[in-house]
């Protein structure tokens, strides 16, 4: 019970800070929105810490995705170090303390998905109370910024794919917020992108008779190489996938930024620049193996109201900003797991949530190269869970019946699984 009560504190305090960071970054100043959220978002991490030191770090997981999250947490944990030692002003200390050390360490919450109480209590929080007065949130955001509400309801494209397991109000539930969560705000386009890819990765549990598993096995190599193949056509200047698709001025939507109507097209190119700014500095500072720190800033042309002696800490890419702070090891890591923790869930799971959930993890690298802030907010907090729960064995070794009922009998004793290993040996 003791860890439920924290469960529910983290997701309150959660809620809390990214309101009140999306709050401010639409201008609305206060004193408090800042050590507000600071305290939040630290007393999130420690309860962070708490669950990770009542944890076996080896149980329950395949051996190579212990090895490979522990490399993950230990880069981390040496990124920050290293931006200890090159911190040399106060906007250094800021942005170590206030934001990269706290994101780097939000991997964390992959203690809560592996345990499989933690992770039905969750669930069960989420539907019941975060998506139901989640709507409260959108009188708020029209006074004060728009992508509030989608942004705290960001975690719906995991529970989307959950919709074949839970109870008729709560599937209704989910397609109510992720439907509002578009209109709401109809150009954050990796908002769309998202609970699009969900919706689609959703489709195949009803078409799950007629999909040959290595469908998925050509789409999960696809995807994992795709961007890496179109970043490499991009700096070579043989062919920039974001400059093409902005040549298509079909999908134009009346945006509102800042209280100002404008129209914008949903396919505009509001990426290469950043990508070249970002580039540049790693190849002057020669830092592309190891990065520039939990402080690294790149040199910025285009952001002089955002930005510290020409230098900004970080962009709108979780790619790029992995790259700055911890670089290419880091996004080695990063991809390894992900592909990993991916694999197991598609190919070596007794139930079609394990697959869908392993789908979505796949989508999350391919959107690593369009958005994701880098931030310890909702939506990195449920991706480590959703990765934590797809890596346990427990998880994978049931059936849909089961984990229909795992979901679906919160106030019951945790079903207890007899493992049987899926059709062959995970990695």
């Amino acid at each position: 019970m003791k860890f439920r009560k924290i469960l529910i504190i983290n997701l309150v305090l959660l809620v809390v800070s990214d309101a009140l960071l999306y709050i401010g970054n639409m201008g609305y100043e206060n004193a408090l929105i800042a050590p507000v959220s600071l305290v939040a978002k630290y007393i999130v991490f420690f309860n962070l810490i708490y669950f990770a030191s009542k944890s076996n770090w080896q149980d329950d997981l395949s051996k190579t995705v212990s090895v490979l999250f522990k490399l993950v947490l230990l880069w981390n944990v040496i990124t920050i170090i290293r931006g200890i030692f090159l911190a040399h002003d106060y906007w250094d200390w800021k942005f170590l303390f206030l934001t990269s050390a706290l994101f780097l360490l939000i991997p964390l919450a992959f203690f809560i998905g592996k345990s499989m109480s933690l992770t039905q209590a969750m669930v069960h929080y989420v539907t019941g109370y975060l998506f139901l007065f989640g709507f409260f949130a959108i009188p708020i955001g029209l006074a004060t910024n728009q992508q509030l509400y989608s942004r705290l309801m960001i975690p719906v494209s995991f529970f989307i794919v959950m919709i074949p397991y839970l109870k008729t109000r709560y599937k209704l539930l989910v397609l109510i917020v992720s439907l509002t969560s578009i209109l709401v705000v109809i150009d954050f386009r990796t908002n769309i992108l998202k609970i699009g890819i969900a919706y689609l990765i959703l489709s195949t549990w009803y078409l799950r008779r007629y999909i040959a598993l290595y469908w998925f096995k050509i789409l999960h190599v696809l995807a994992f190489v795709a961007p890496l193949v179109l970043l490499y056509l991009g700096v070579s200047g043989i062919y920039n996938i974001f400059s093409k698709a902005s040549e298509n001025d079909s999908y134009i939507v009346k945006a509102h930024k800042a209280d100002i109507g404008e129209d914008e097209s949903l396919t505009a190119d509001t990426r290469t620049f950043i990508y070249v700014e970002v580039f540049k500095t790693l190849a002057a500072d020669e830092s592309w193996l190891i990065g520039k720190s939990a402080v690294g800033q790149y040199k910025t042309e285009s952001f002089d109201d955002l930005a510290t002696r020409n230098e900004r800490f970080g962009s709108e890419v979780g790619f790029l900003n992995t790259m700055l702070y911890s670089g290419i090891i880091g996004v080695l890591l990063y991809m390894l797991l992900l592909f990993v923790v991916s694999h197991n869930a598609i190919y070596h799971s007794n139930n079609w949530l394990s697959k869908m959930l392993g789908l979505v993890i796949m989508s999350r690298w391919v959107l690593f190269f369009l958005e994701e802030f880098t931030q310890f907010d909702l939506n990195f907090y449920f991706l480590w869970i959703i990765i934590g729960l797809v890596s346990s064995k427990q998880f994978r070794a049931m059936t849909d019946a089961q984990i229909a009922w795992y979901f679906s009998n919160f106030k019951n004793r945790i079903l207890k699984v007899r493992l049987r290993a899926p059709e062959t040996s995970a990695v």
